[in-house]
């Protein structure tokens, strides 16, 4: 069974009342859950796009386009996947979609298999998307435990110094240095130095330390 189709919303946008339905139907017939609106500001109004799922707009619609609409949500730092629908699609239109962030841009008549496709496509990178959100955060509260001479180890194992080189870097024991770096691996649940490096560098990616 797959548990995903109980925890995500699949939101349709589309201001053709017989698309919306037609896709509805569709989709709820492969186990989805759907919400449909008429509008962007529809969705804007009443939908809450931090639940894992999808969106599916219509390009061109009255008020705000699909395009603005996905321009929207991430302005607001919005990770929902949106895949584009267009009866008037071209590749310059695909192509700021998919630099926009889109996962799909499809043309109408959209074919079924491929819309469903899609779906997966987008429901399974929204998944790994808050997966990594709460990797990342539990990352940072580990790296926010460790103490300032921890931290200051912890740079100097990524500059790929070795223990006599950082205990005299730091003015500190060699024995003292290698309690940190035990202390680290601990903290951050890491086994070695390349452990360390590797949170260093997500950290990095992050913008939580400076590189």
């Amino acid at each position: 069974m797959d548990t995903r189709k109980s925890r995500a919303v699949i939101r349709i946008v589309d201001d053709d009342k017989g698309v919306r339905d037609s896709y509805k139907f569709l989709i709820e017939g492969e186990g989805w859950l759907v919400r449909t609106y008429s509008s962007a500001e529809d969705f804007l109004e009443h939908d809450d796009p931090t639940i894992q799922g999808c969106g599916v707009f219509d390009v061109r619609m009255p008020g705000i386009s699909g395009l603005e609409l996905q321009a929207k949500l991430a302005q607001r730092s919005t990770q929902l996947p949106v895949i584009l629908v267009s009866a008037h699609g071209d590749i310059e239109m695909a192509v700021k979609a998919l630099k926009q962030g889109a996962m799909d841009f499809l043309c109408k008549p959209v074919v079924d298999e491929k819309l469903l496709e899609a779906i997966d496509r987008a429901v399974e990178k929204s998944f790994s998307d808050a997966r990594e959100q709460i990797e990342n955060s539990k990352l940072i509260d580990r790296w926010n435990s460790l103490s300032r001479r921890e931290r200051e180890v912890a740079a100097l194992v990524y500059e790929g110094l070795m223990n006599k080189v950082i205990a005299d870097r730091l003015k500190i024991a060699e024995r003292t240095v290698q309690v940190h770096r035990a202390n680290l691996c601990q903290k951050l649940g890491v086994r070695n130095a390349v452990g360390i490096s590797k949170c260093i560098n997500q950290l990095h990616k992050l913008g939580i330390v400076e590189e």
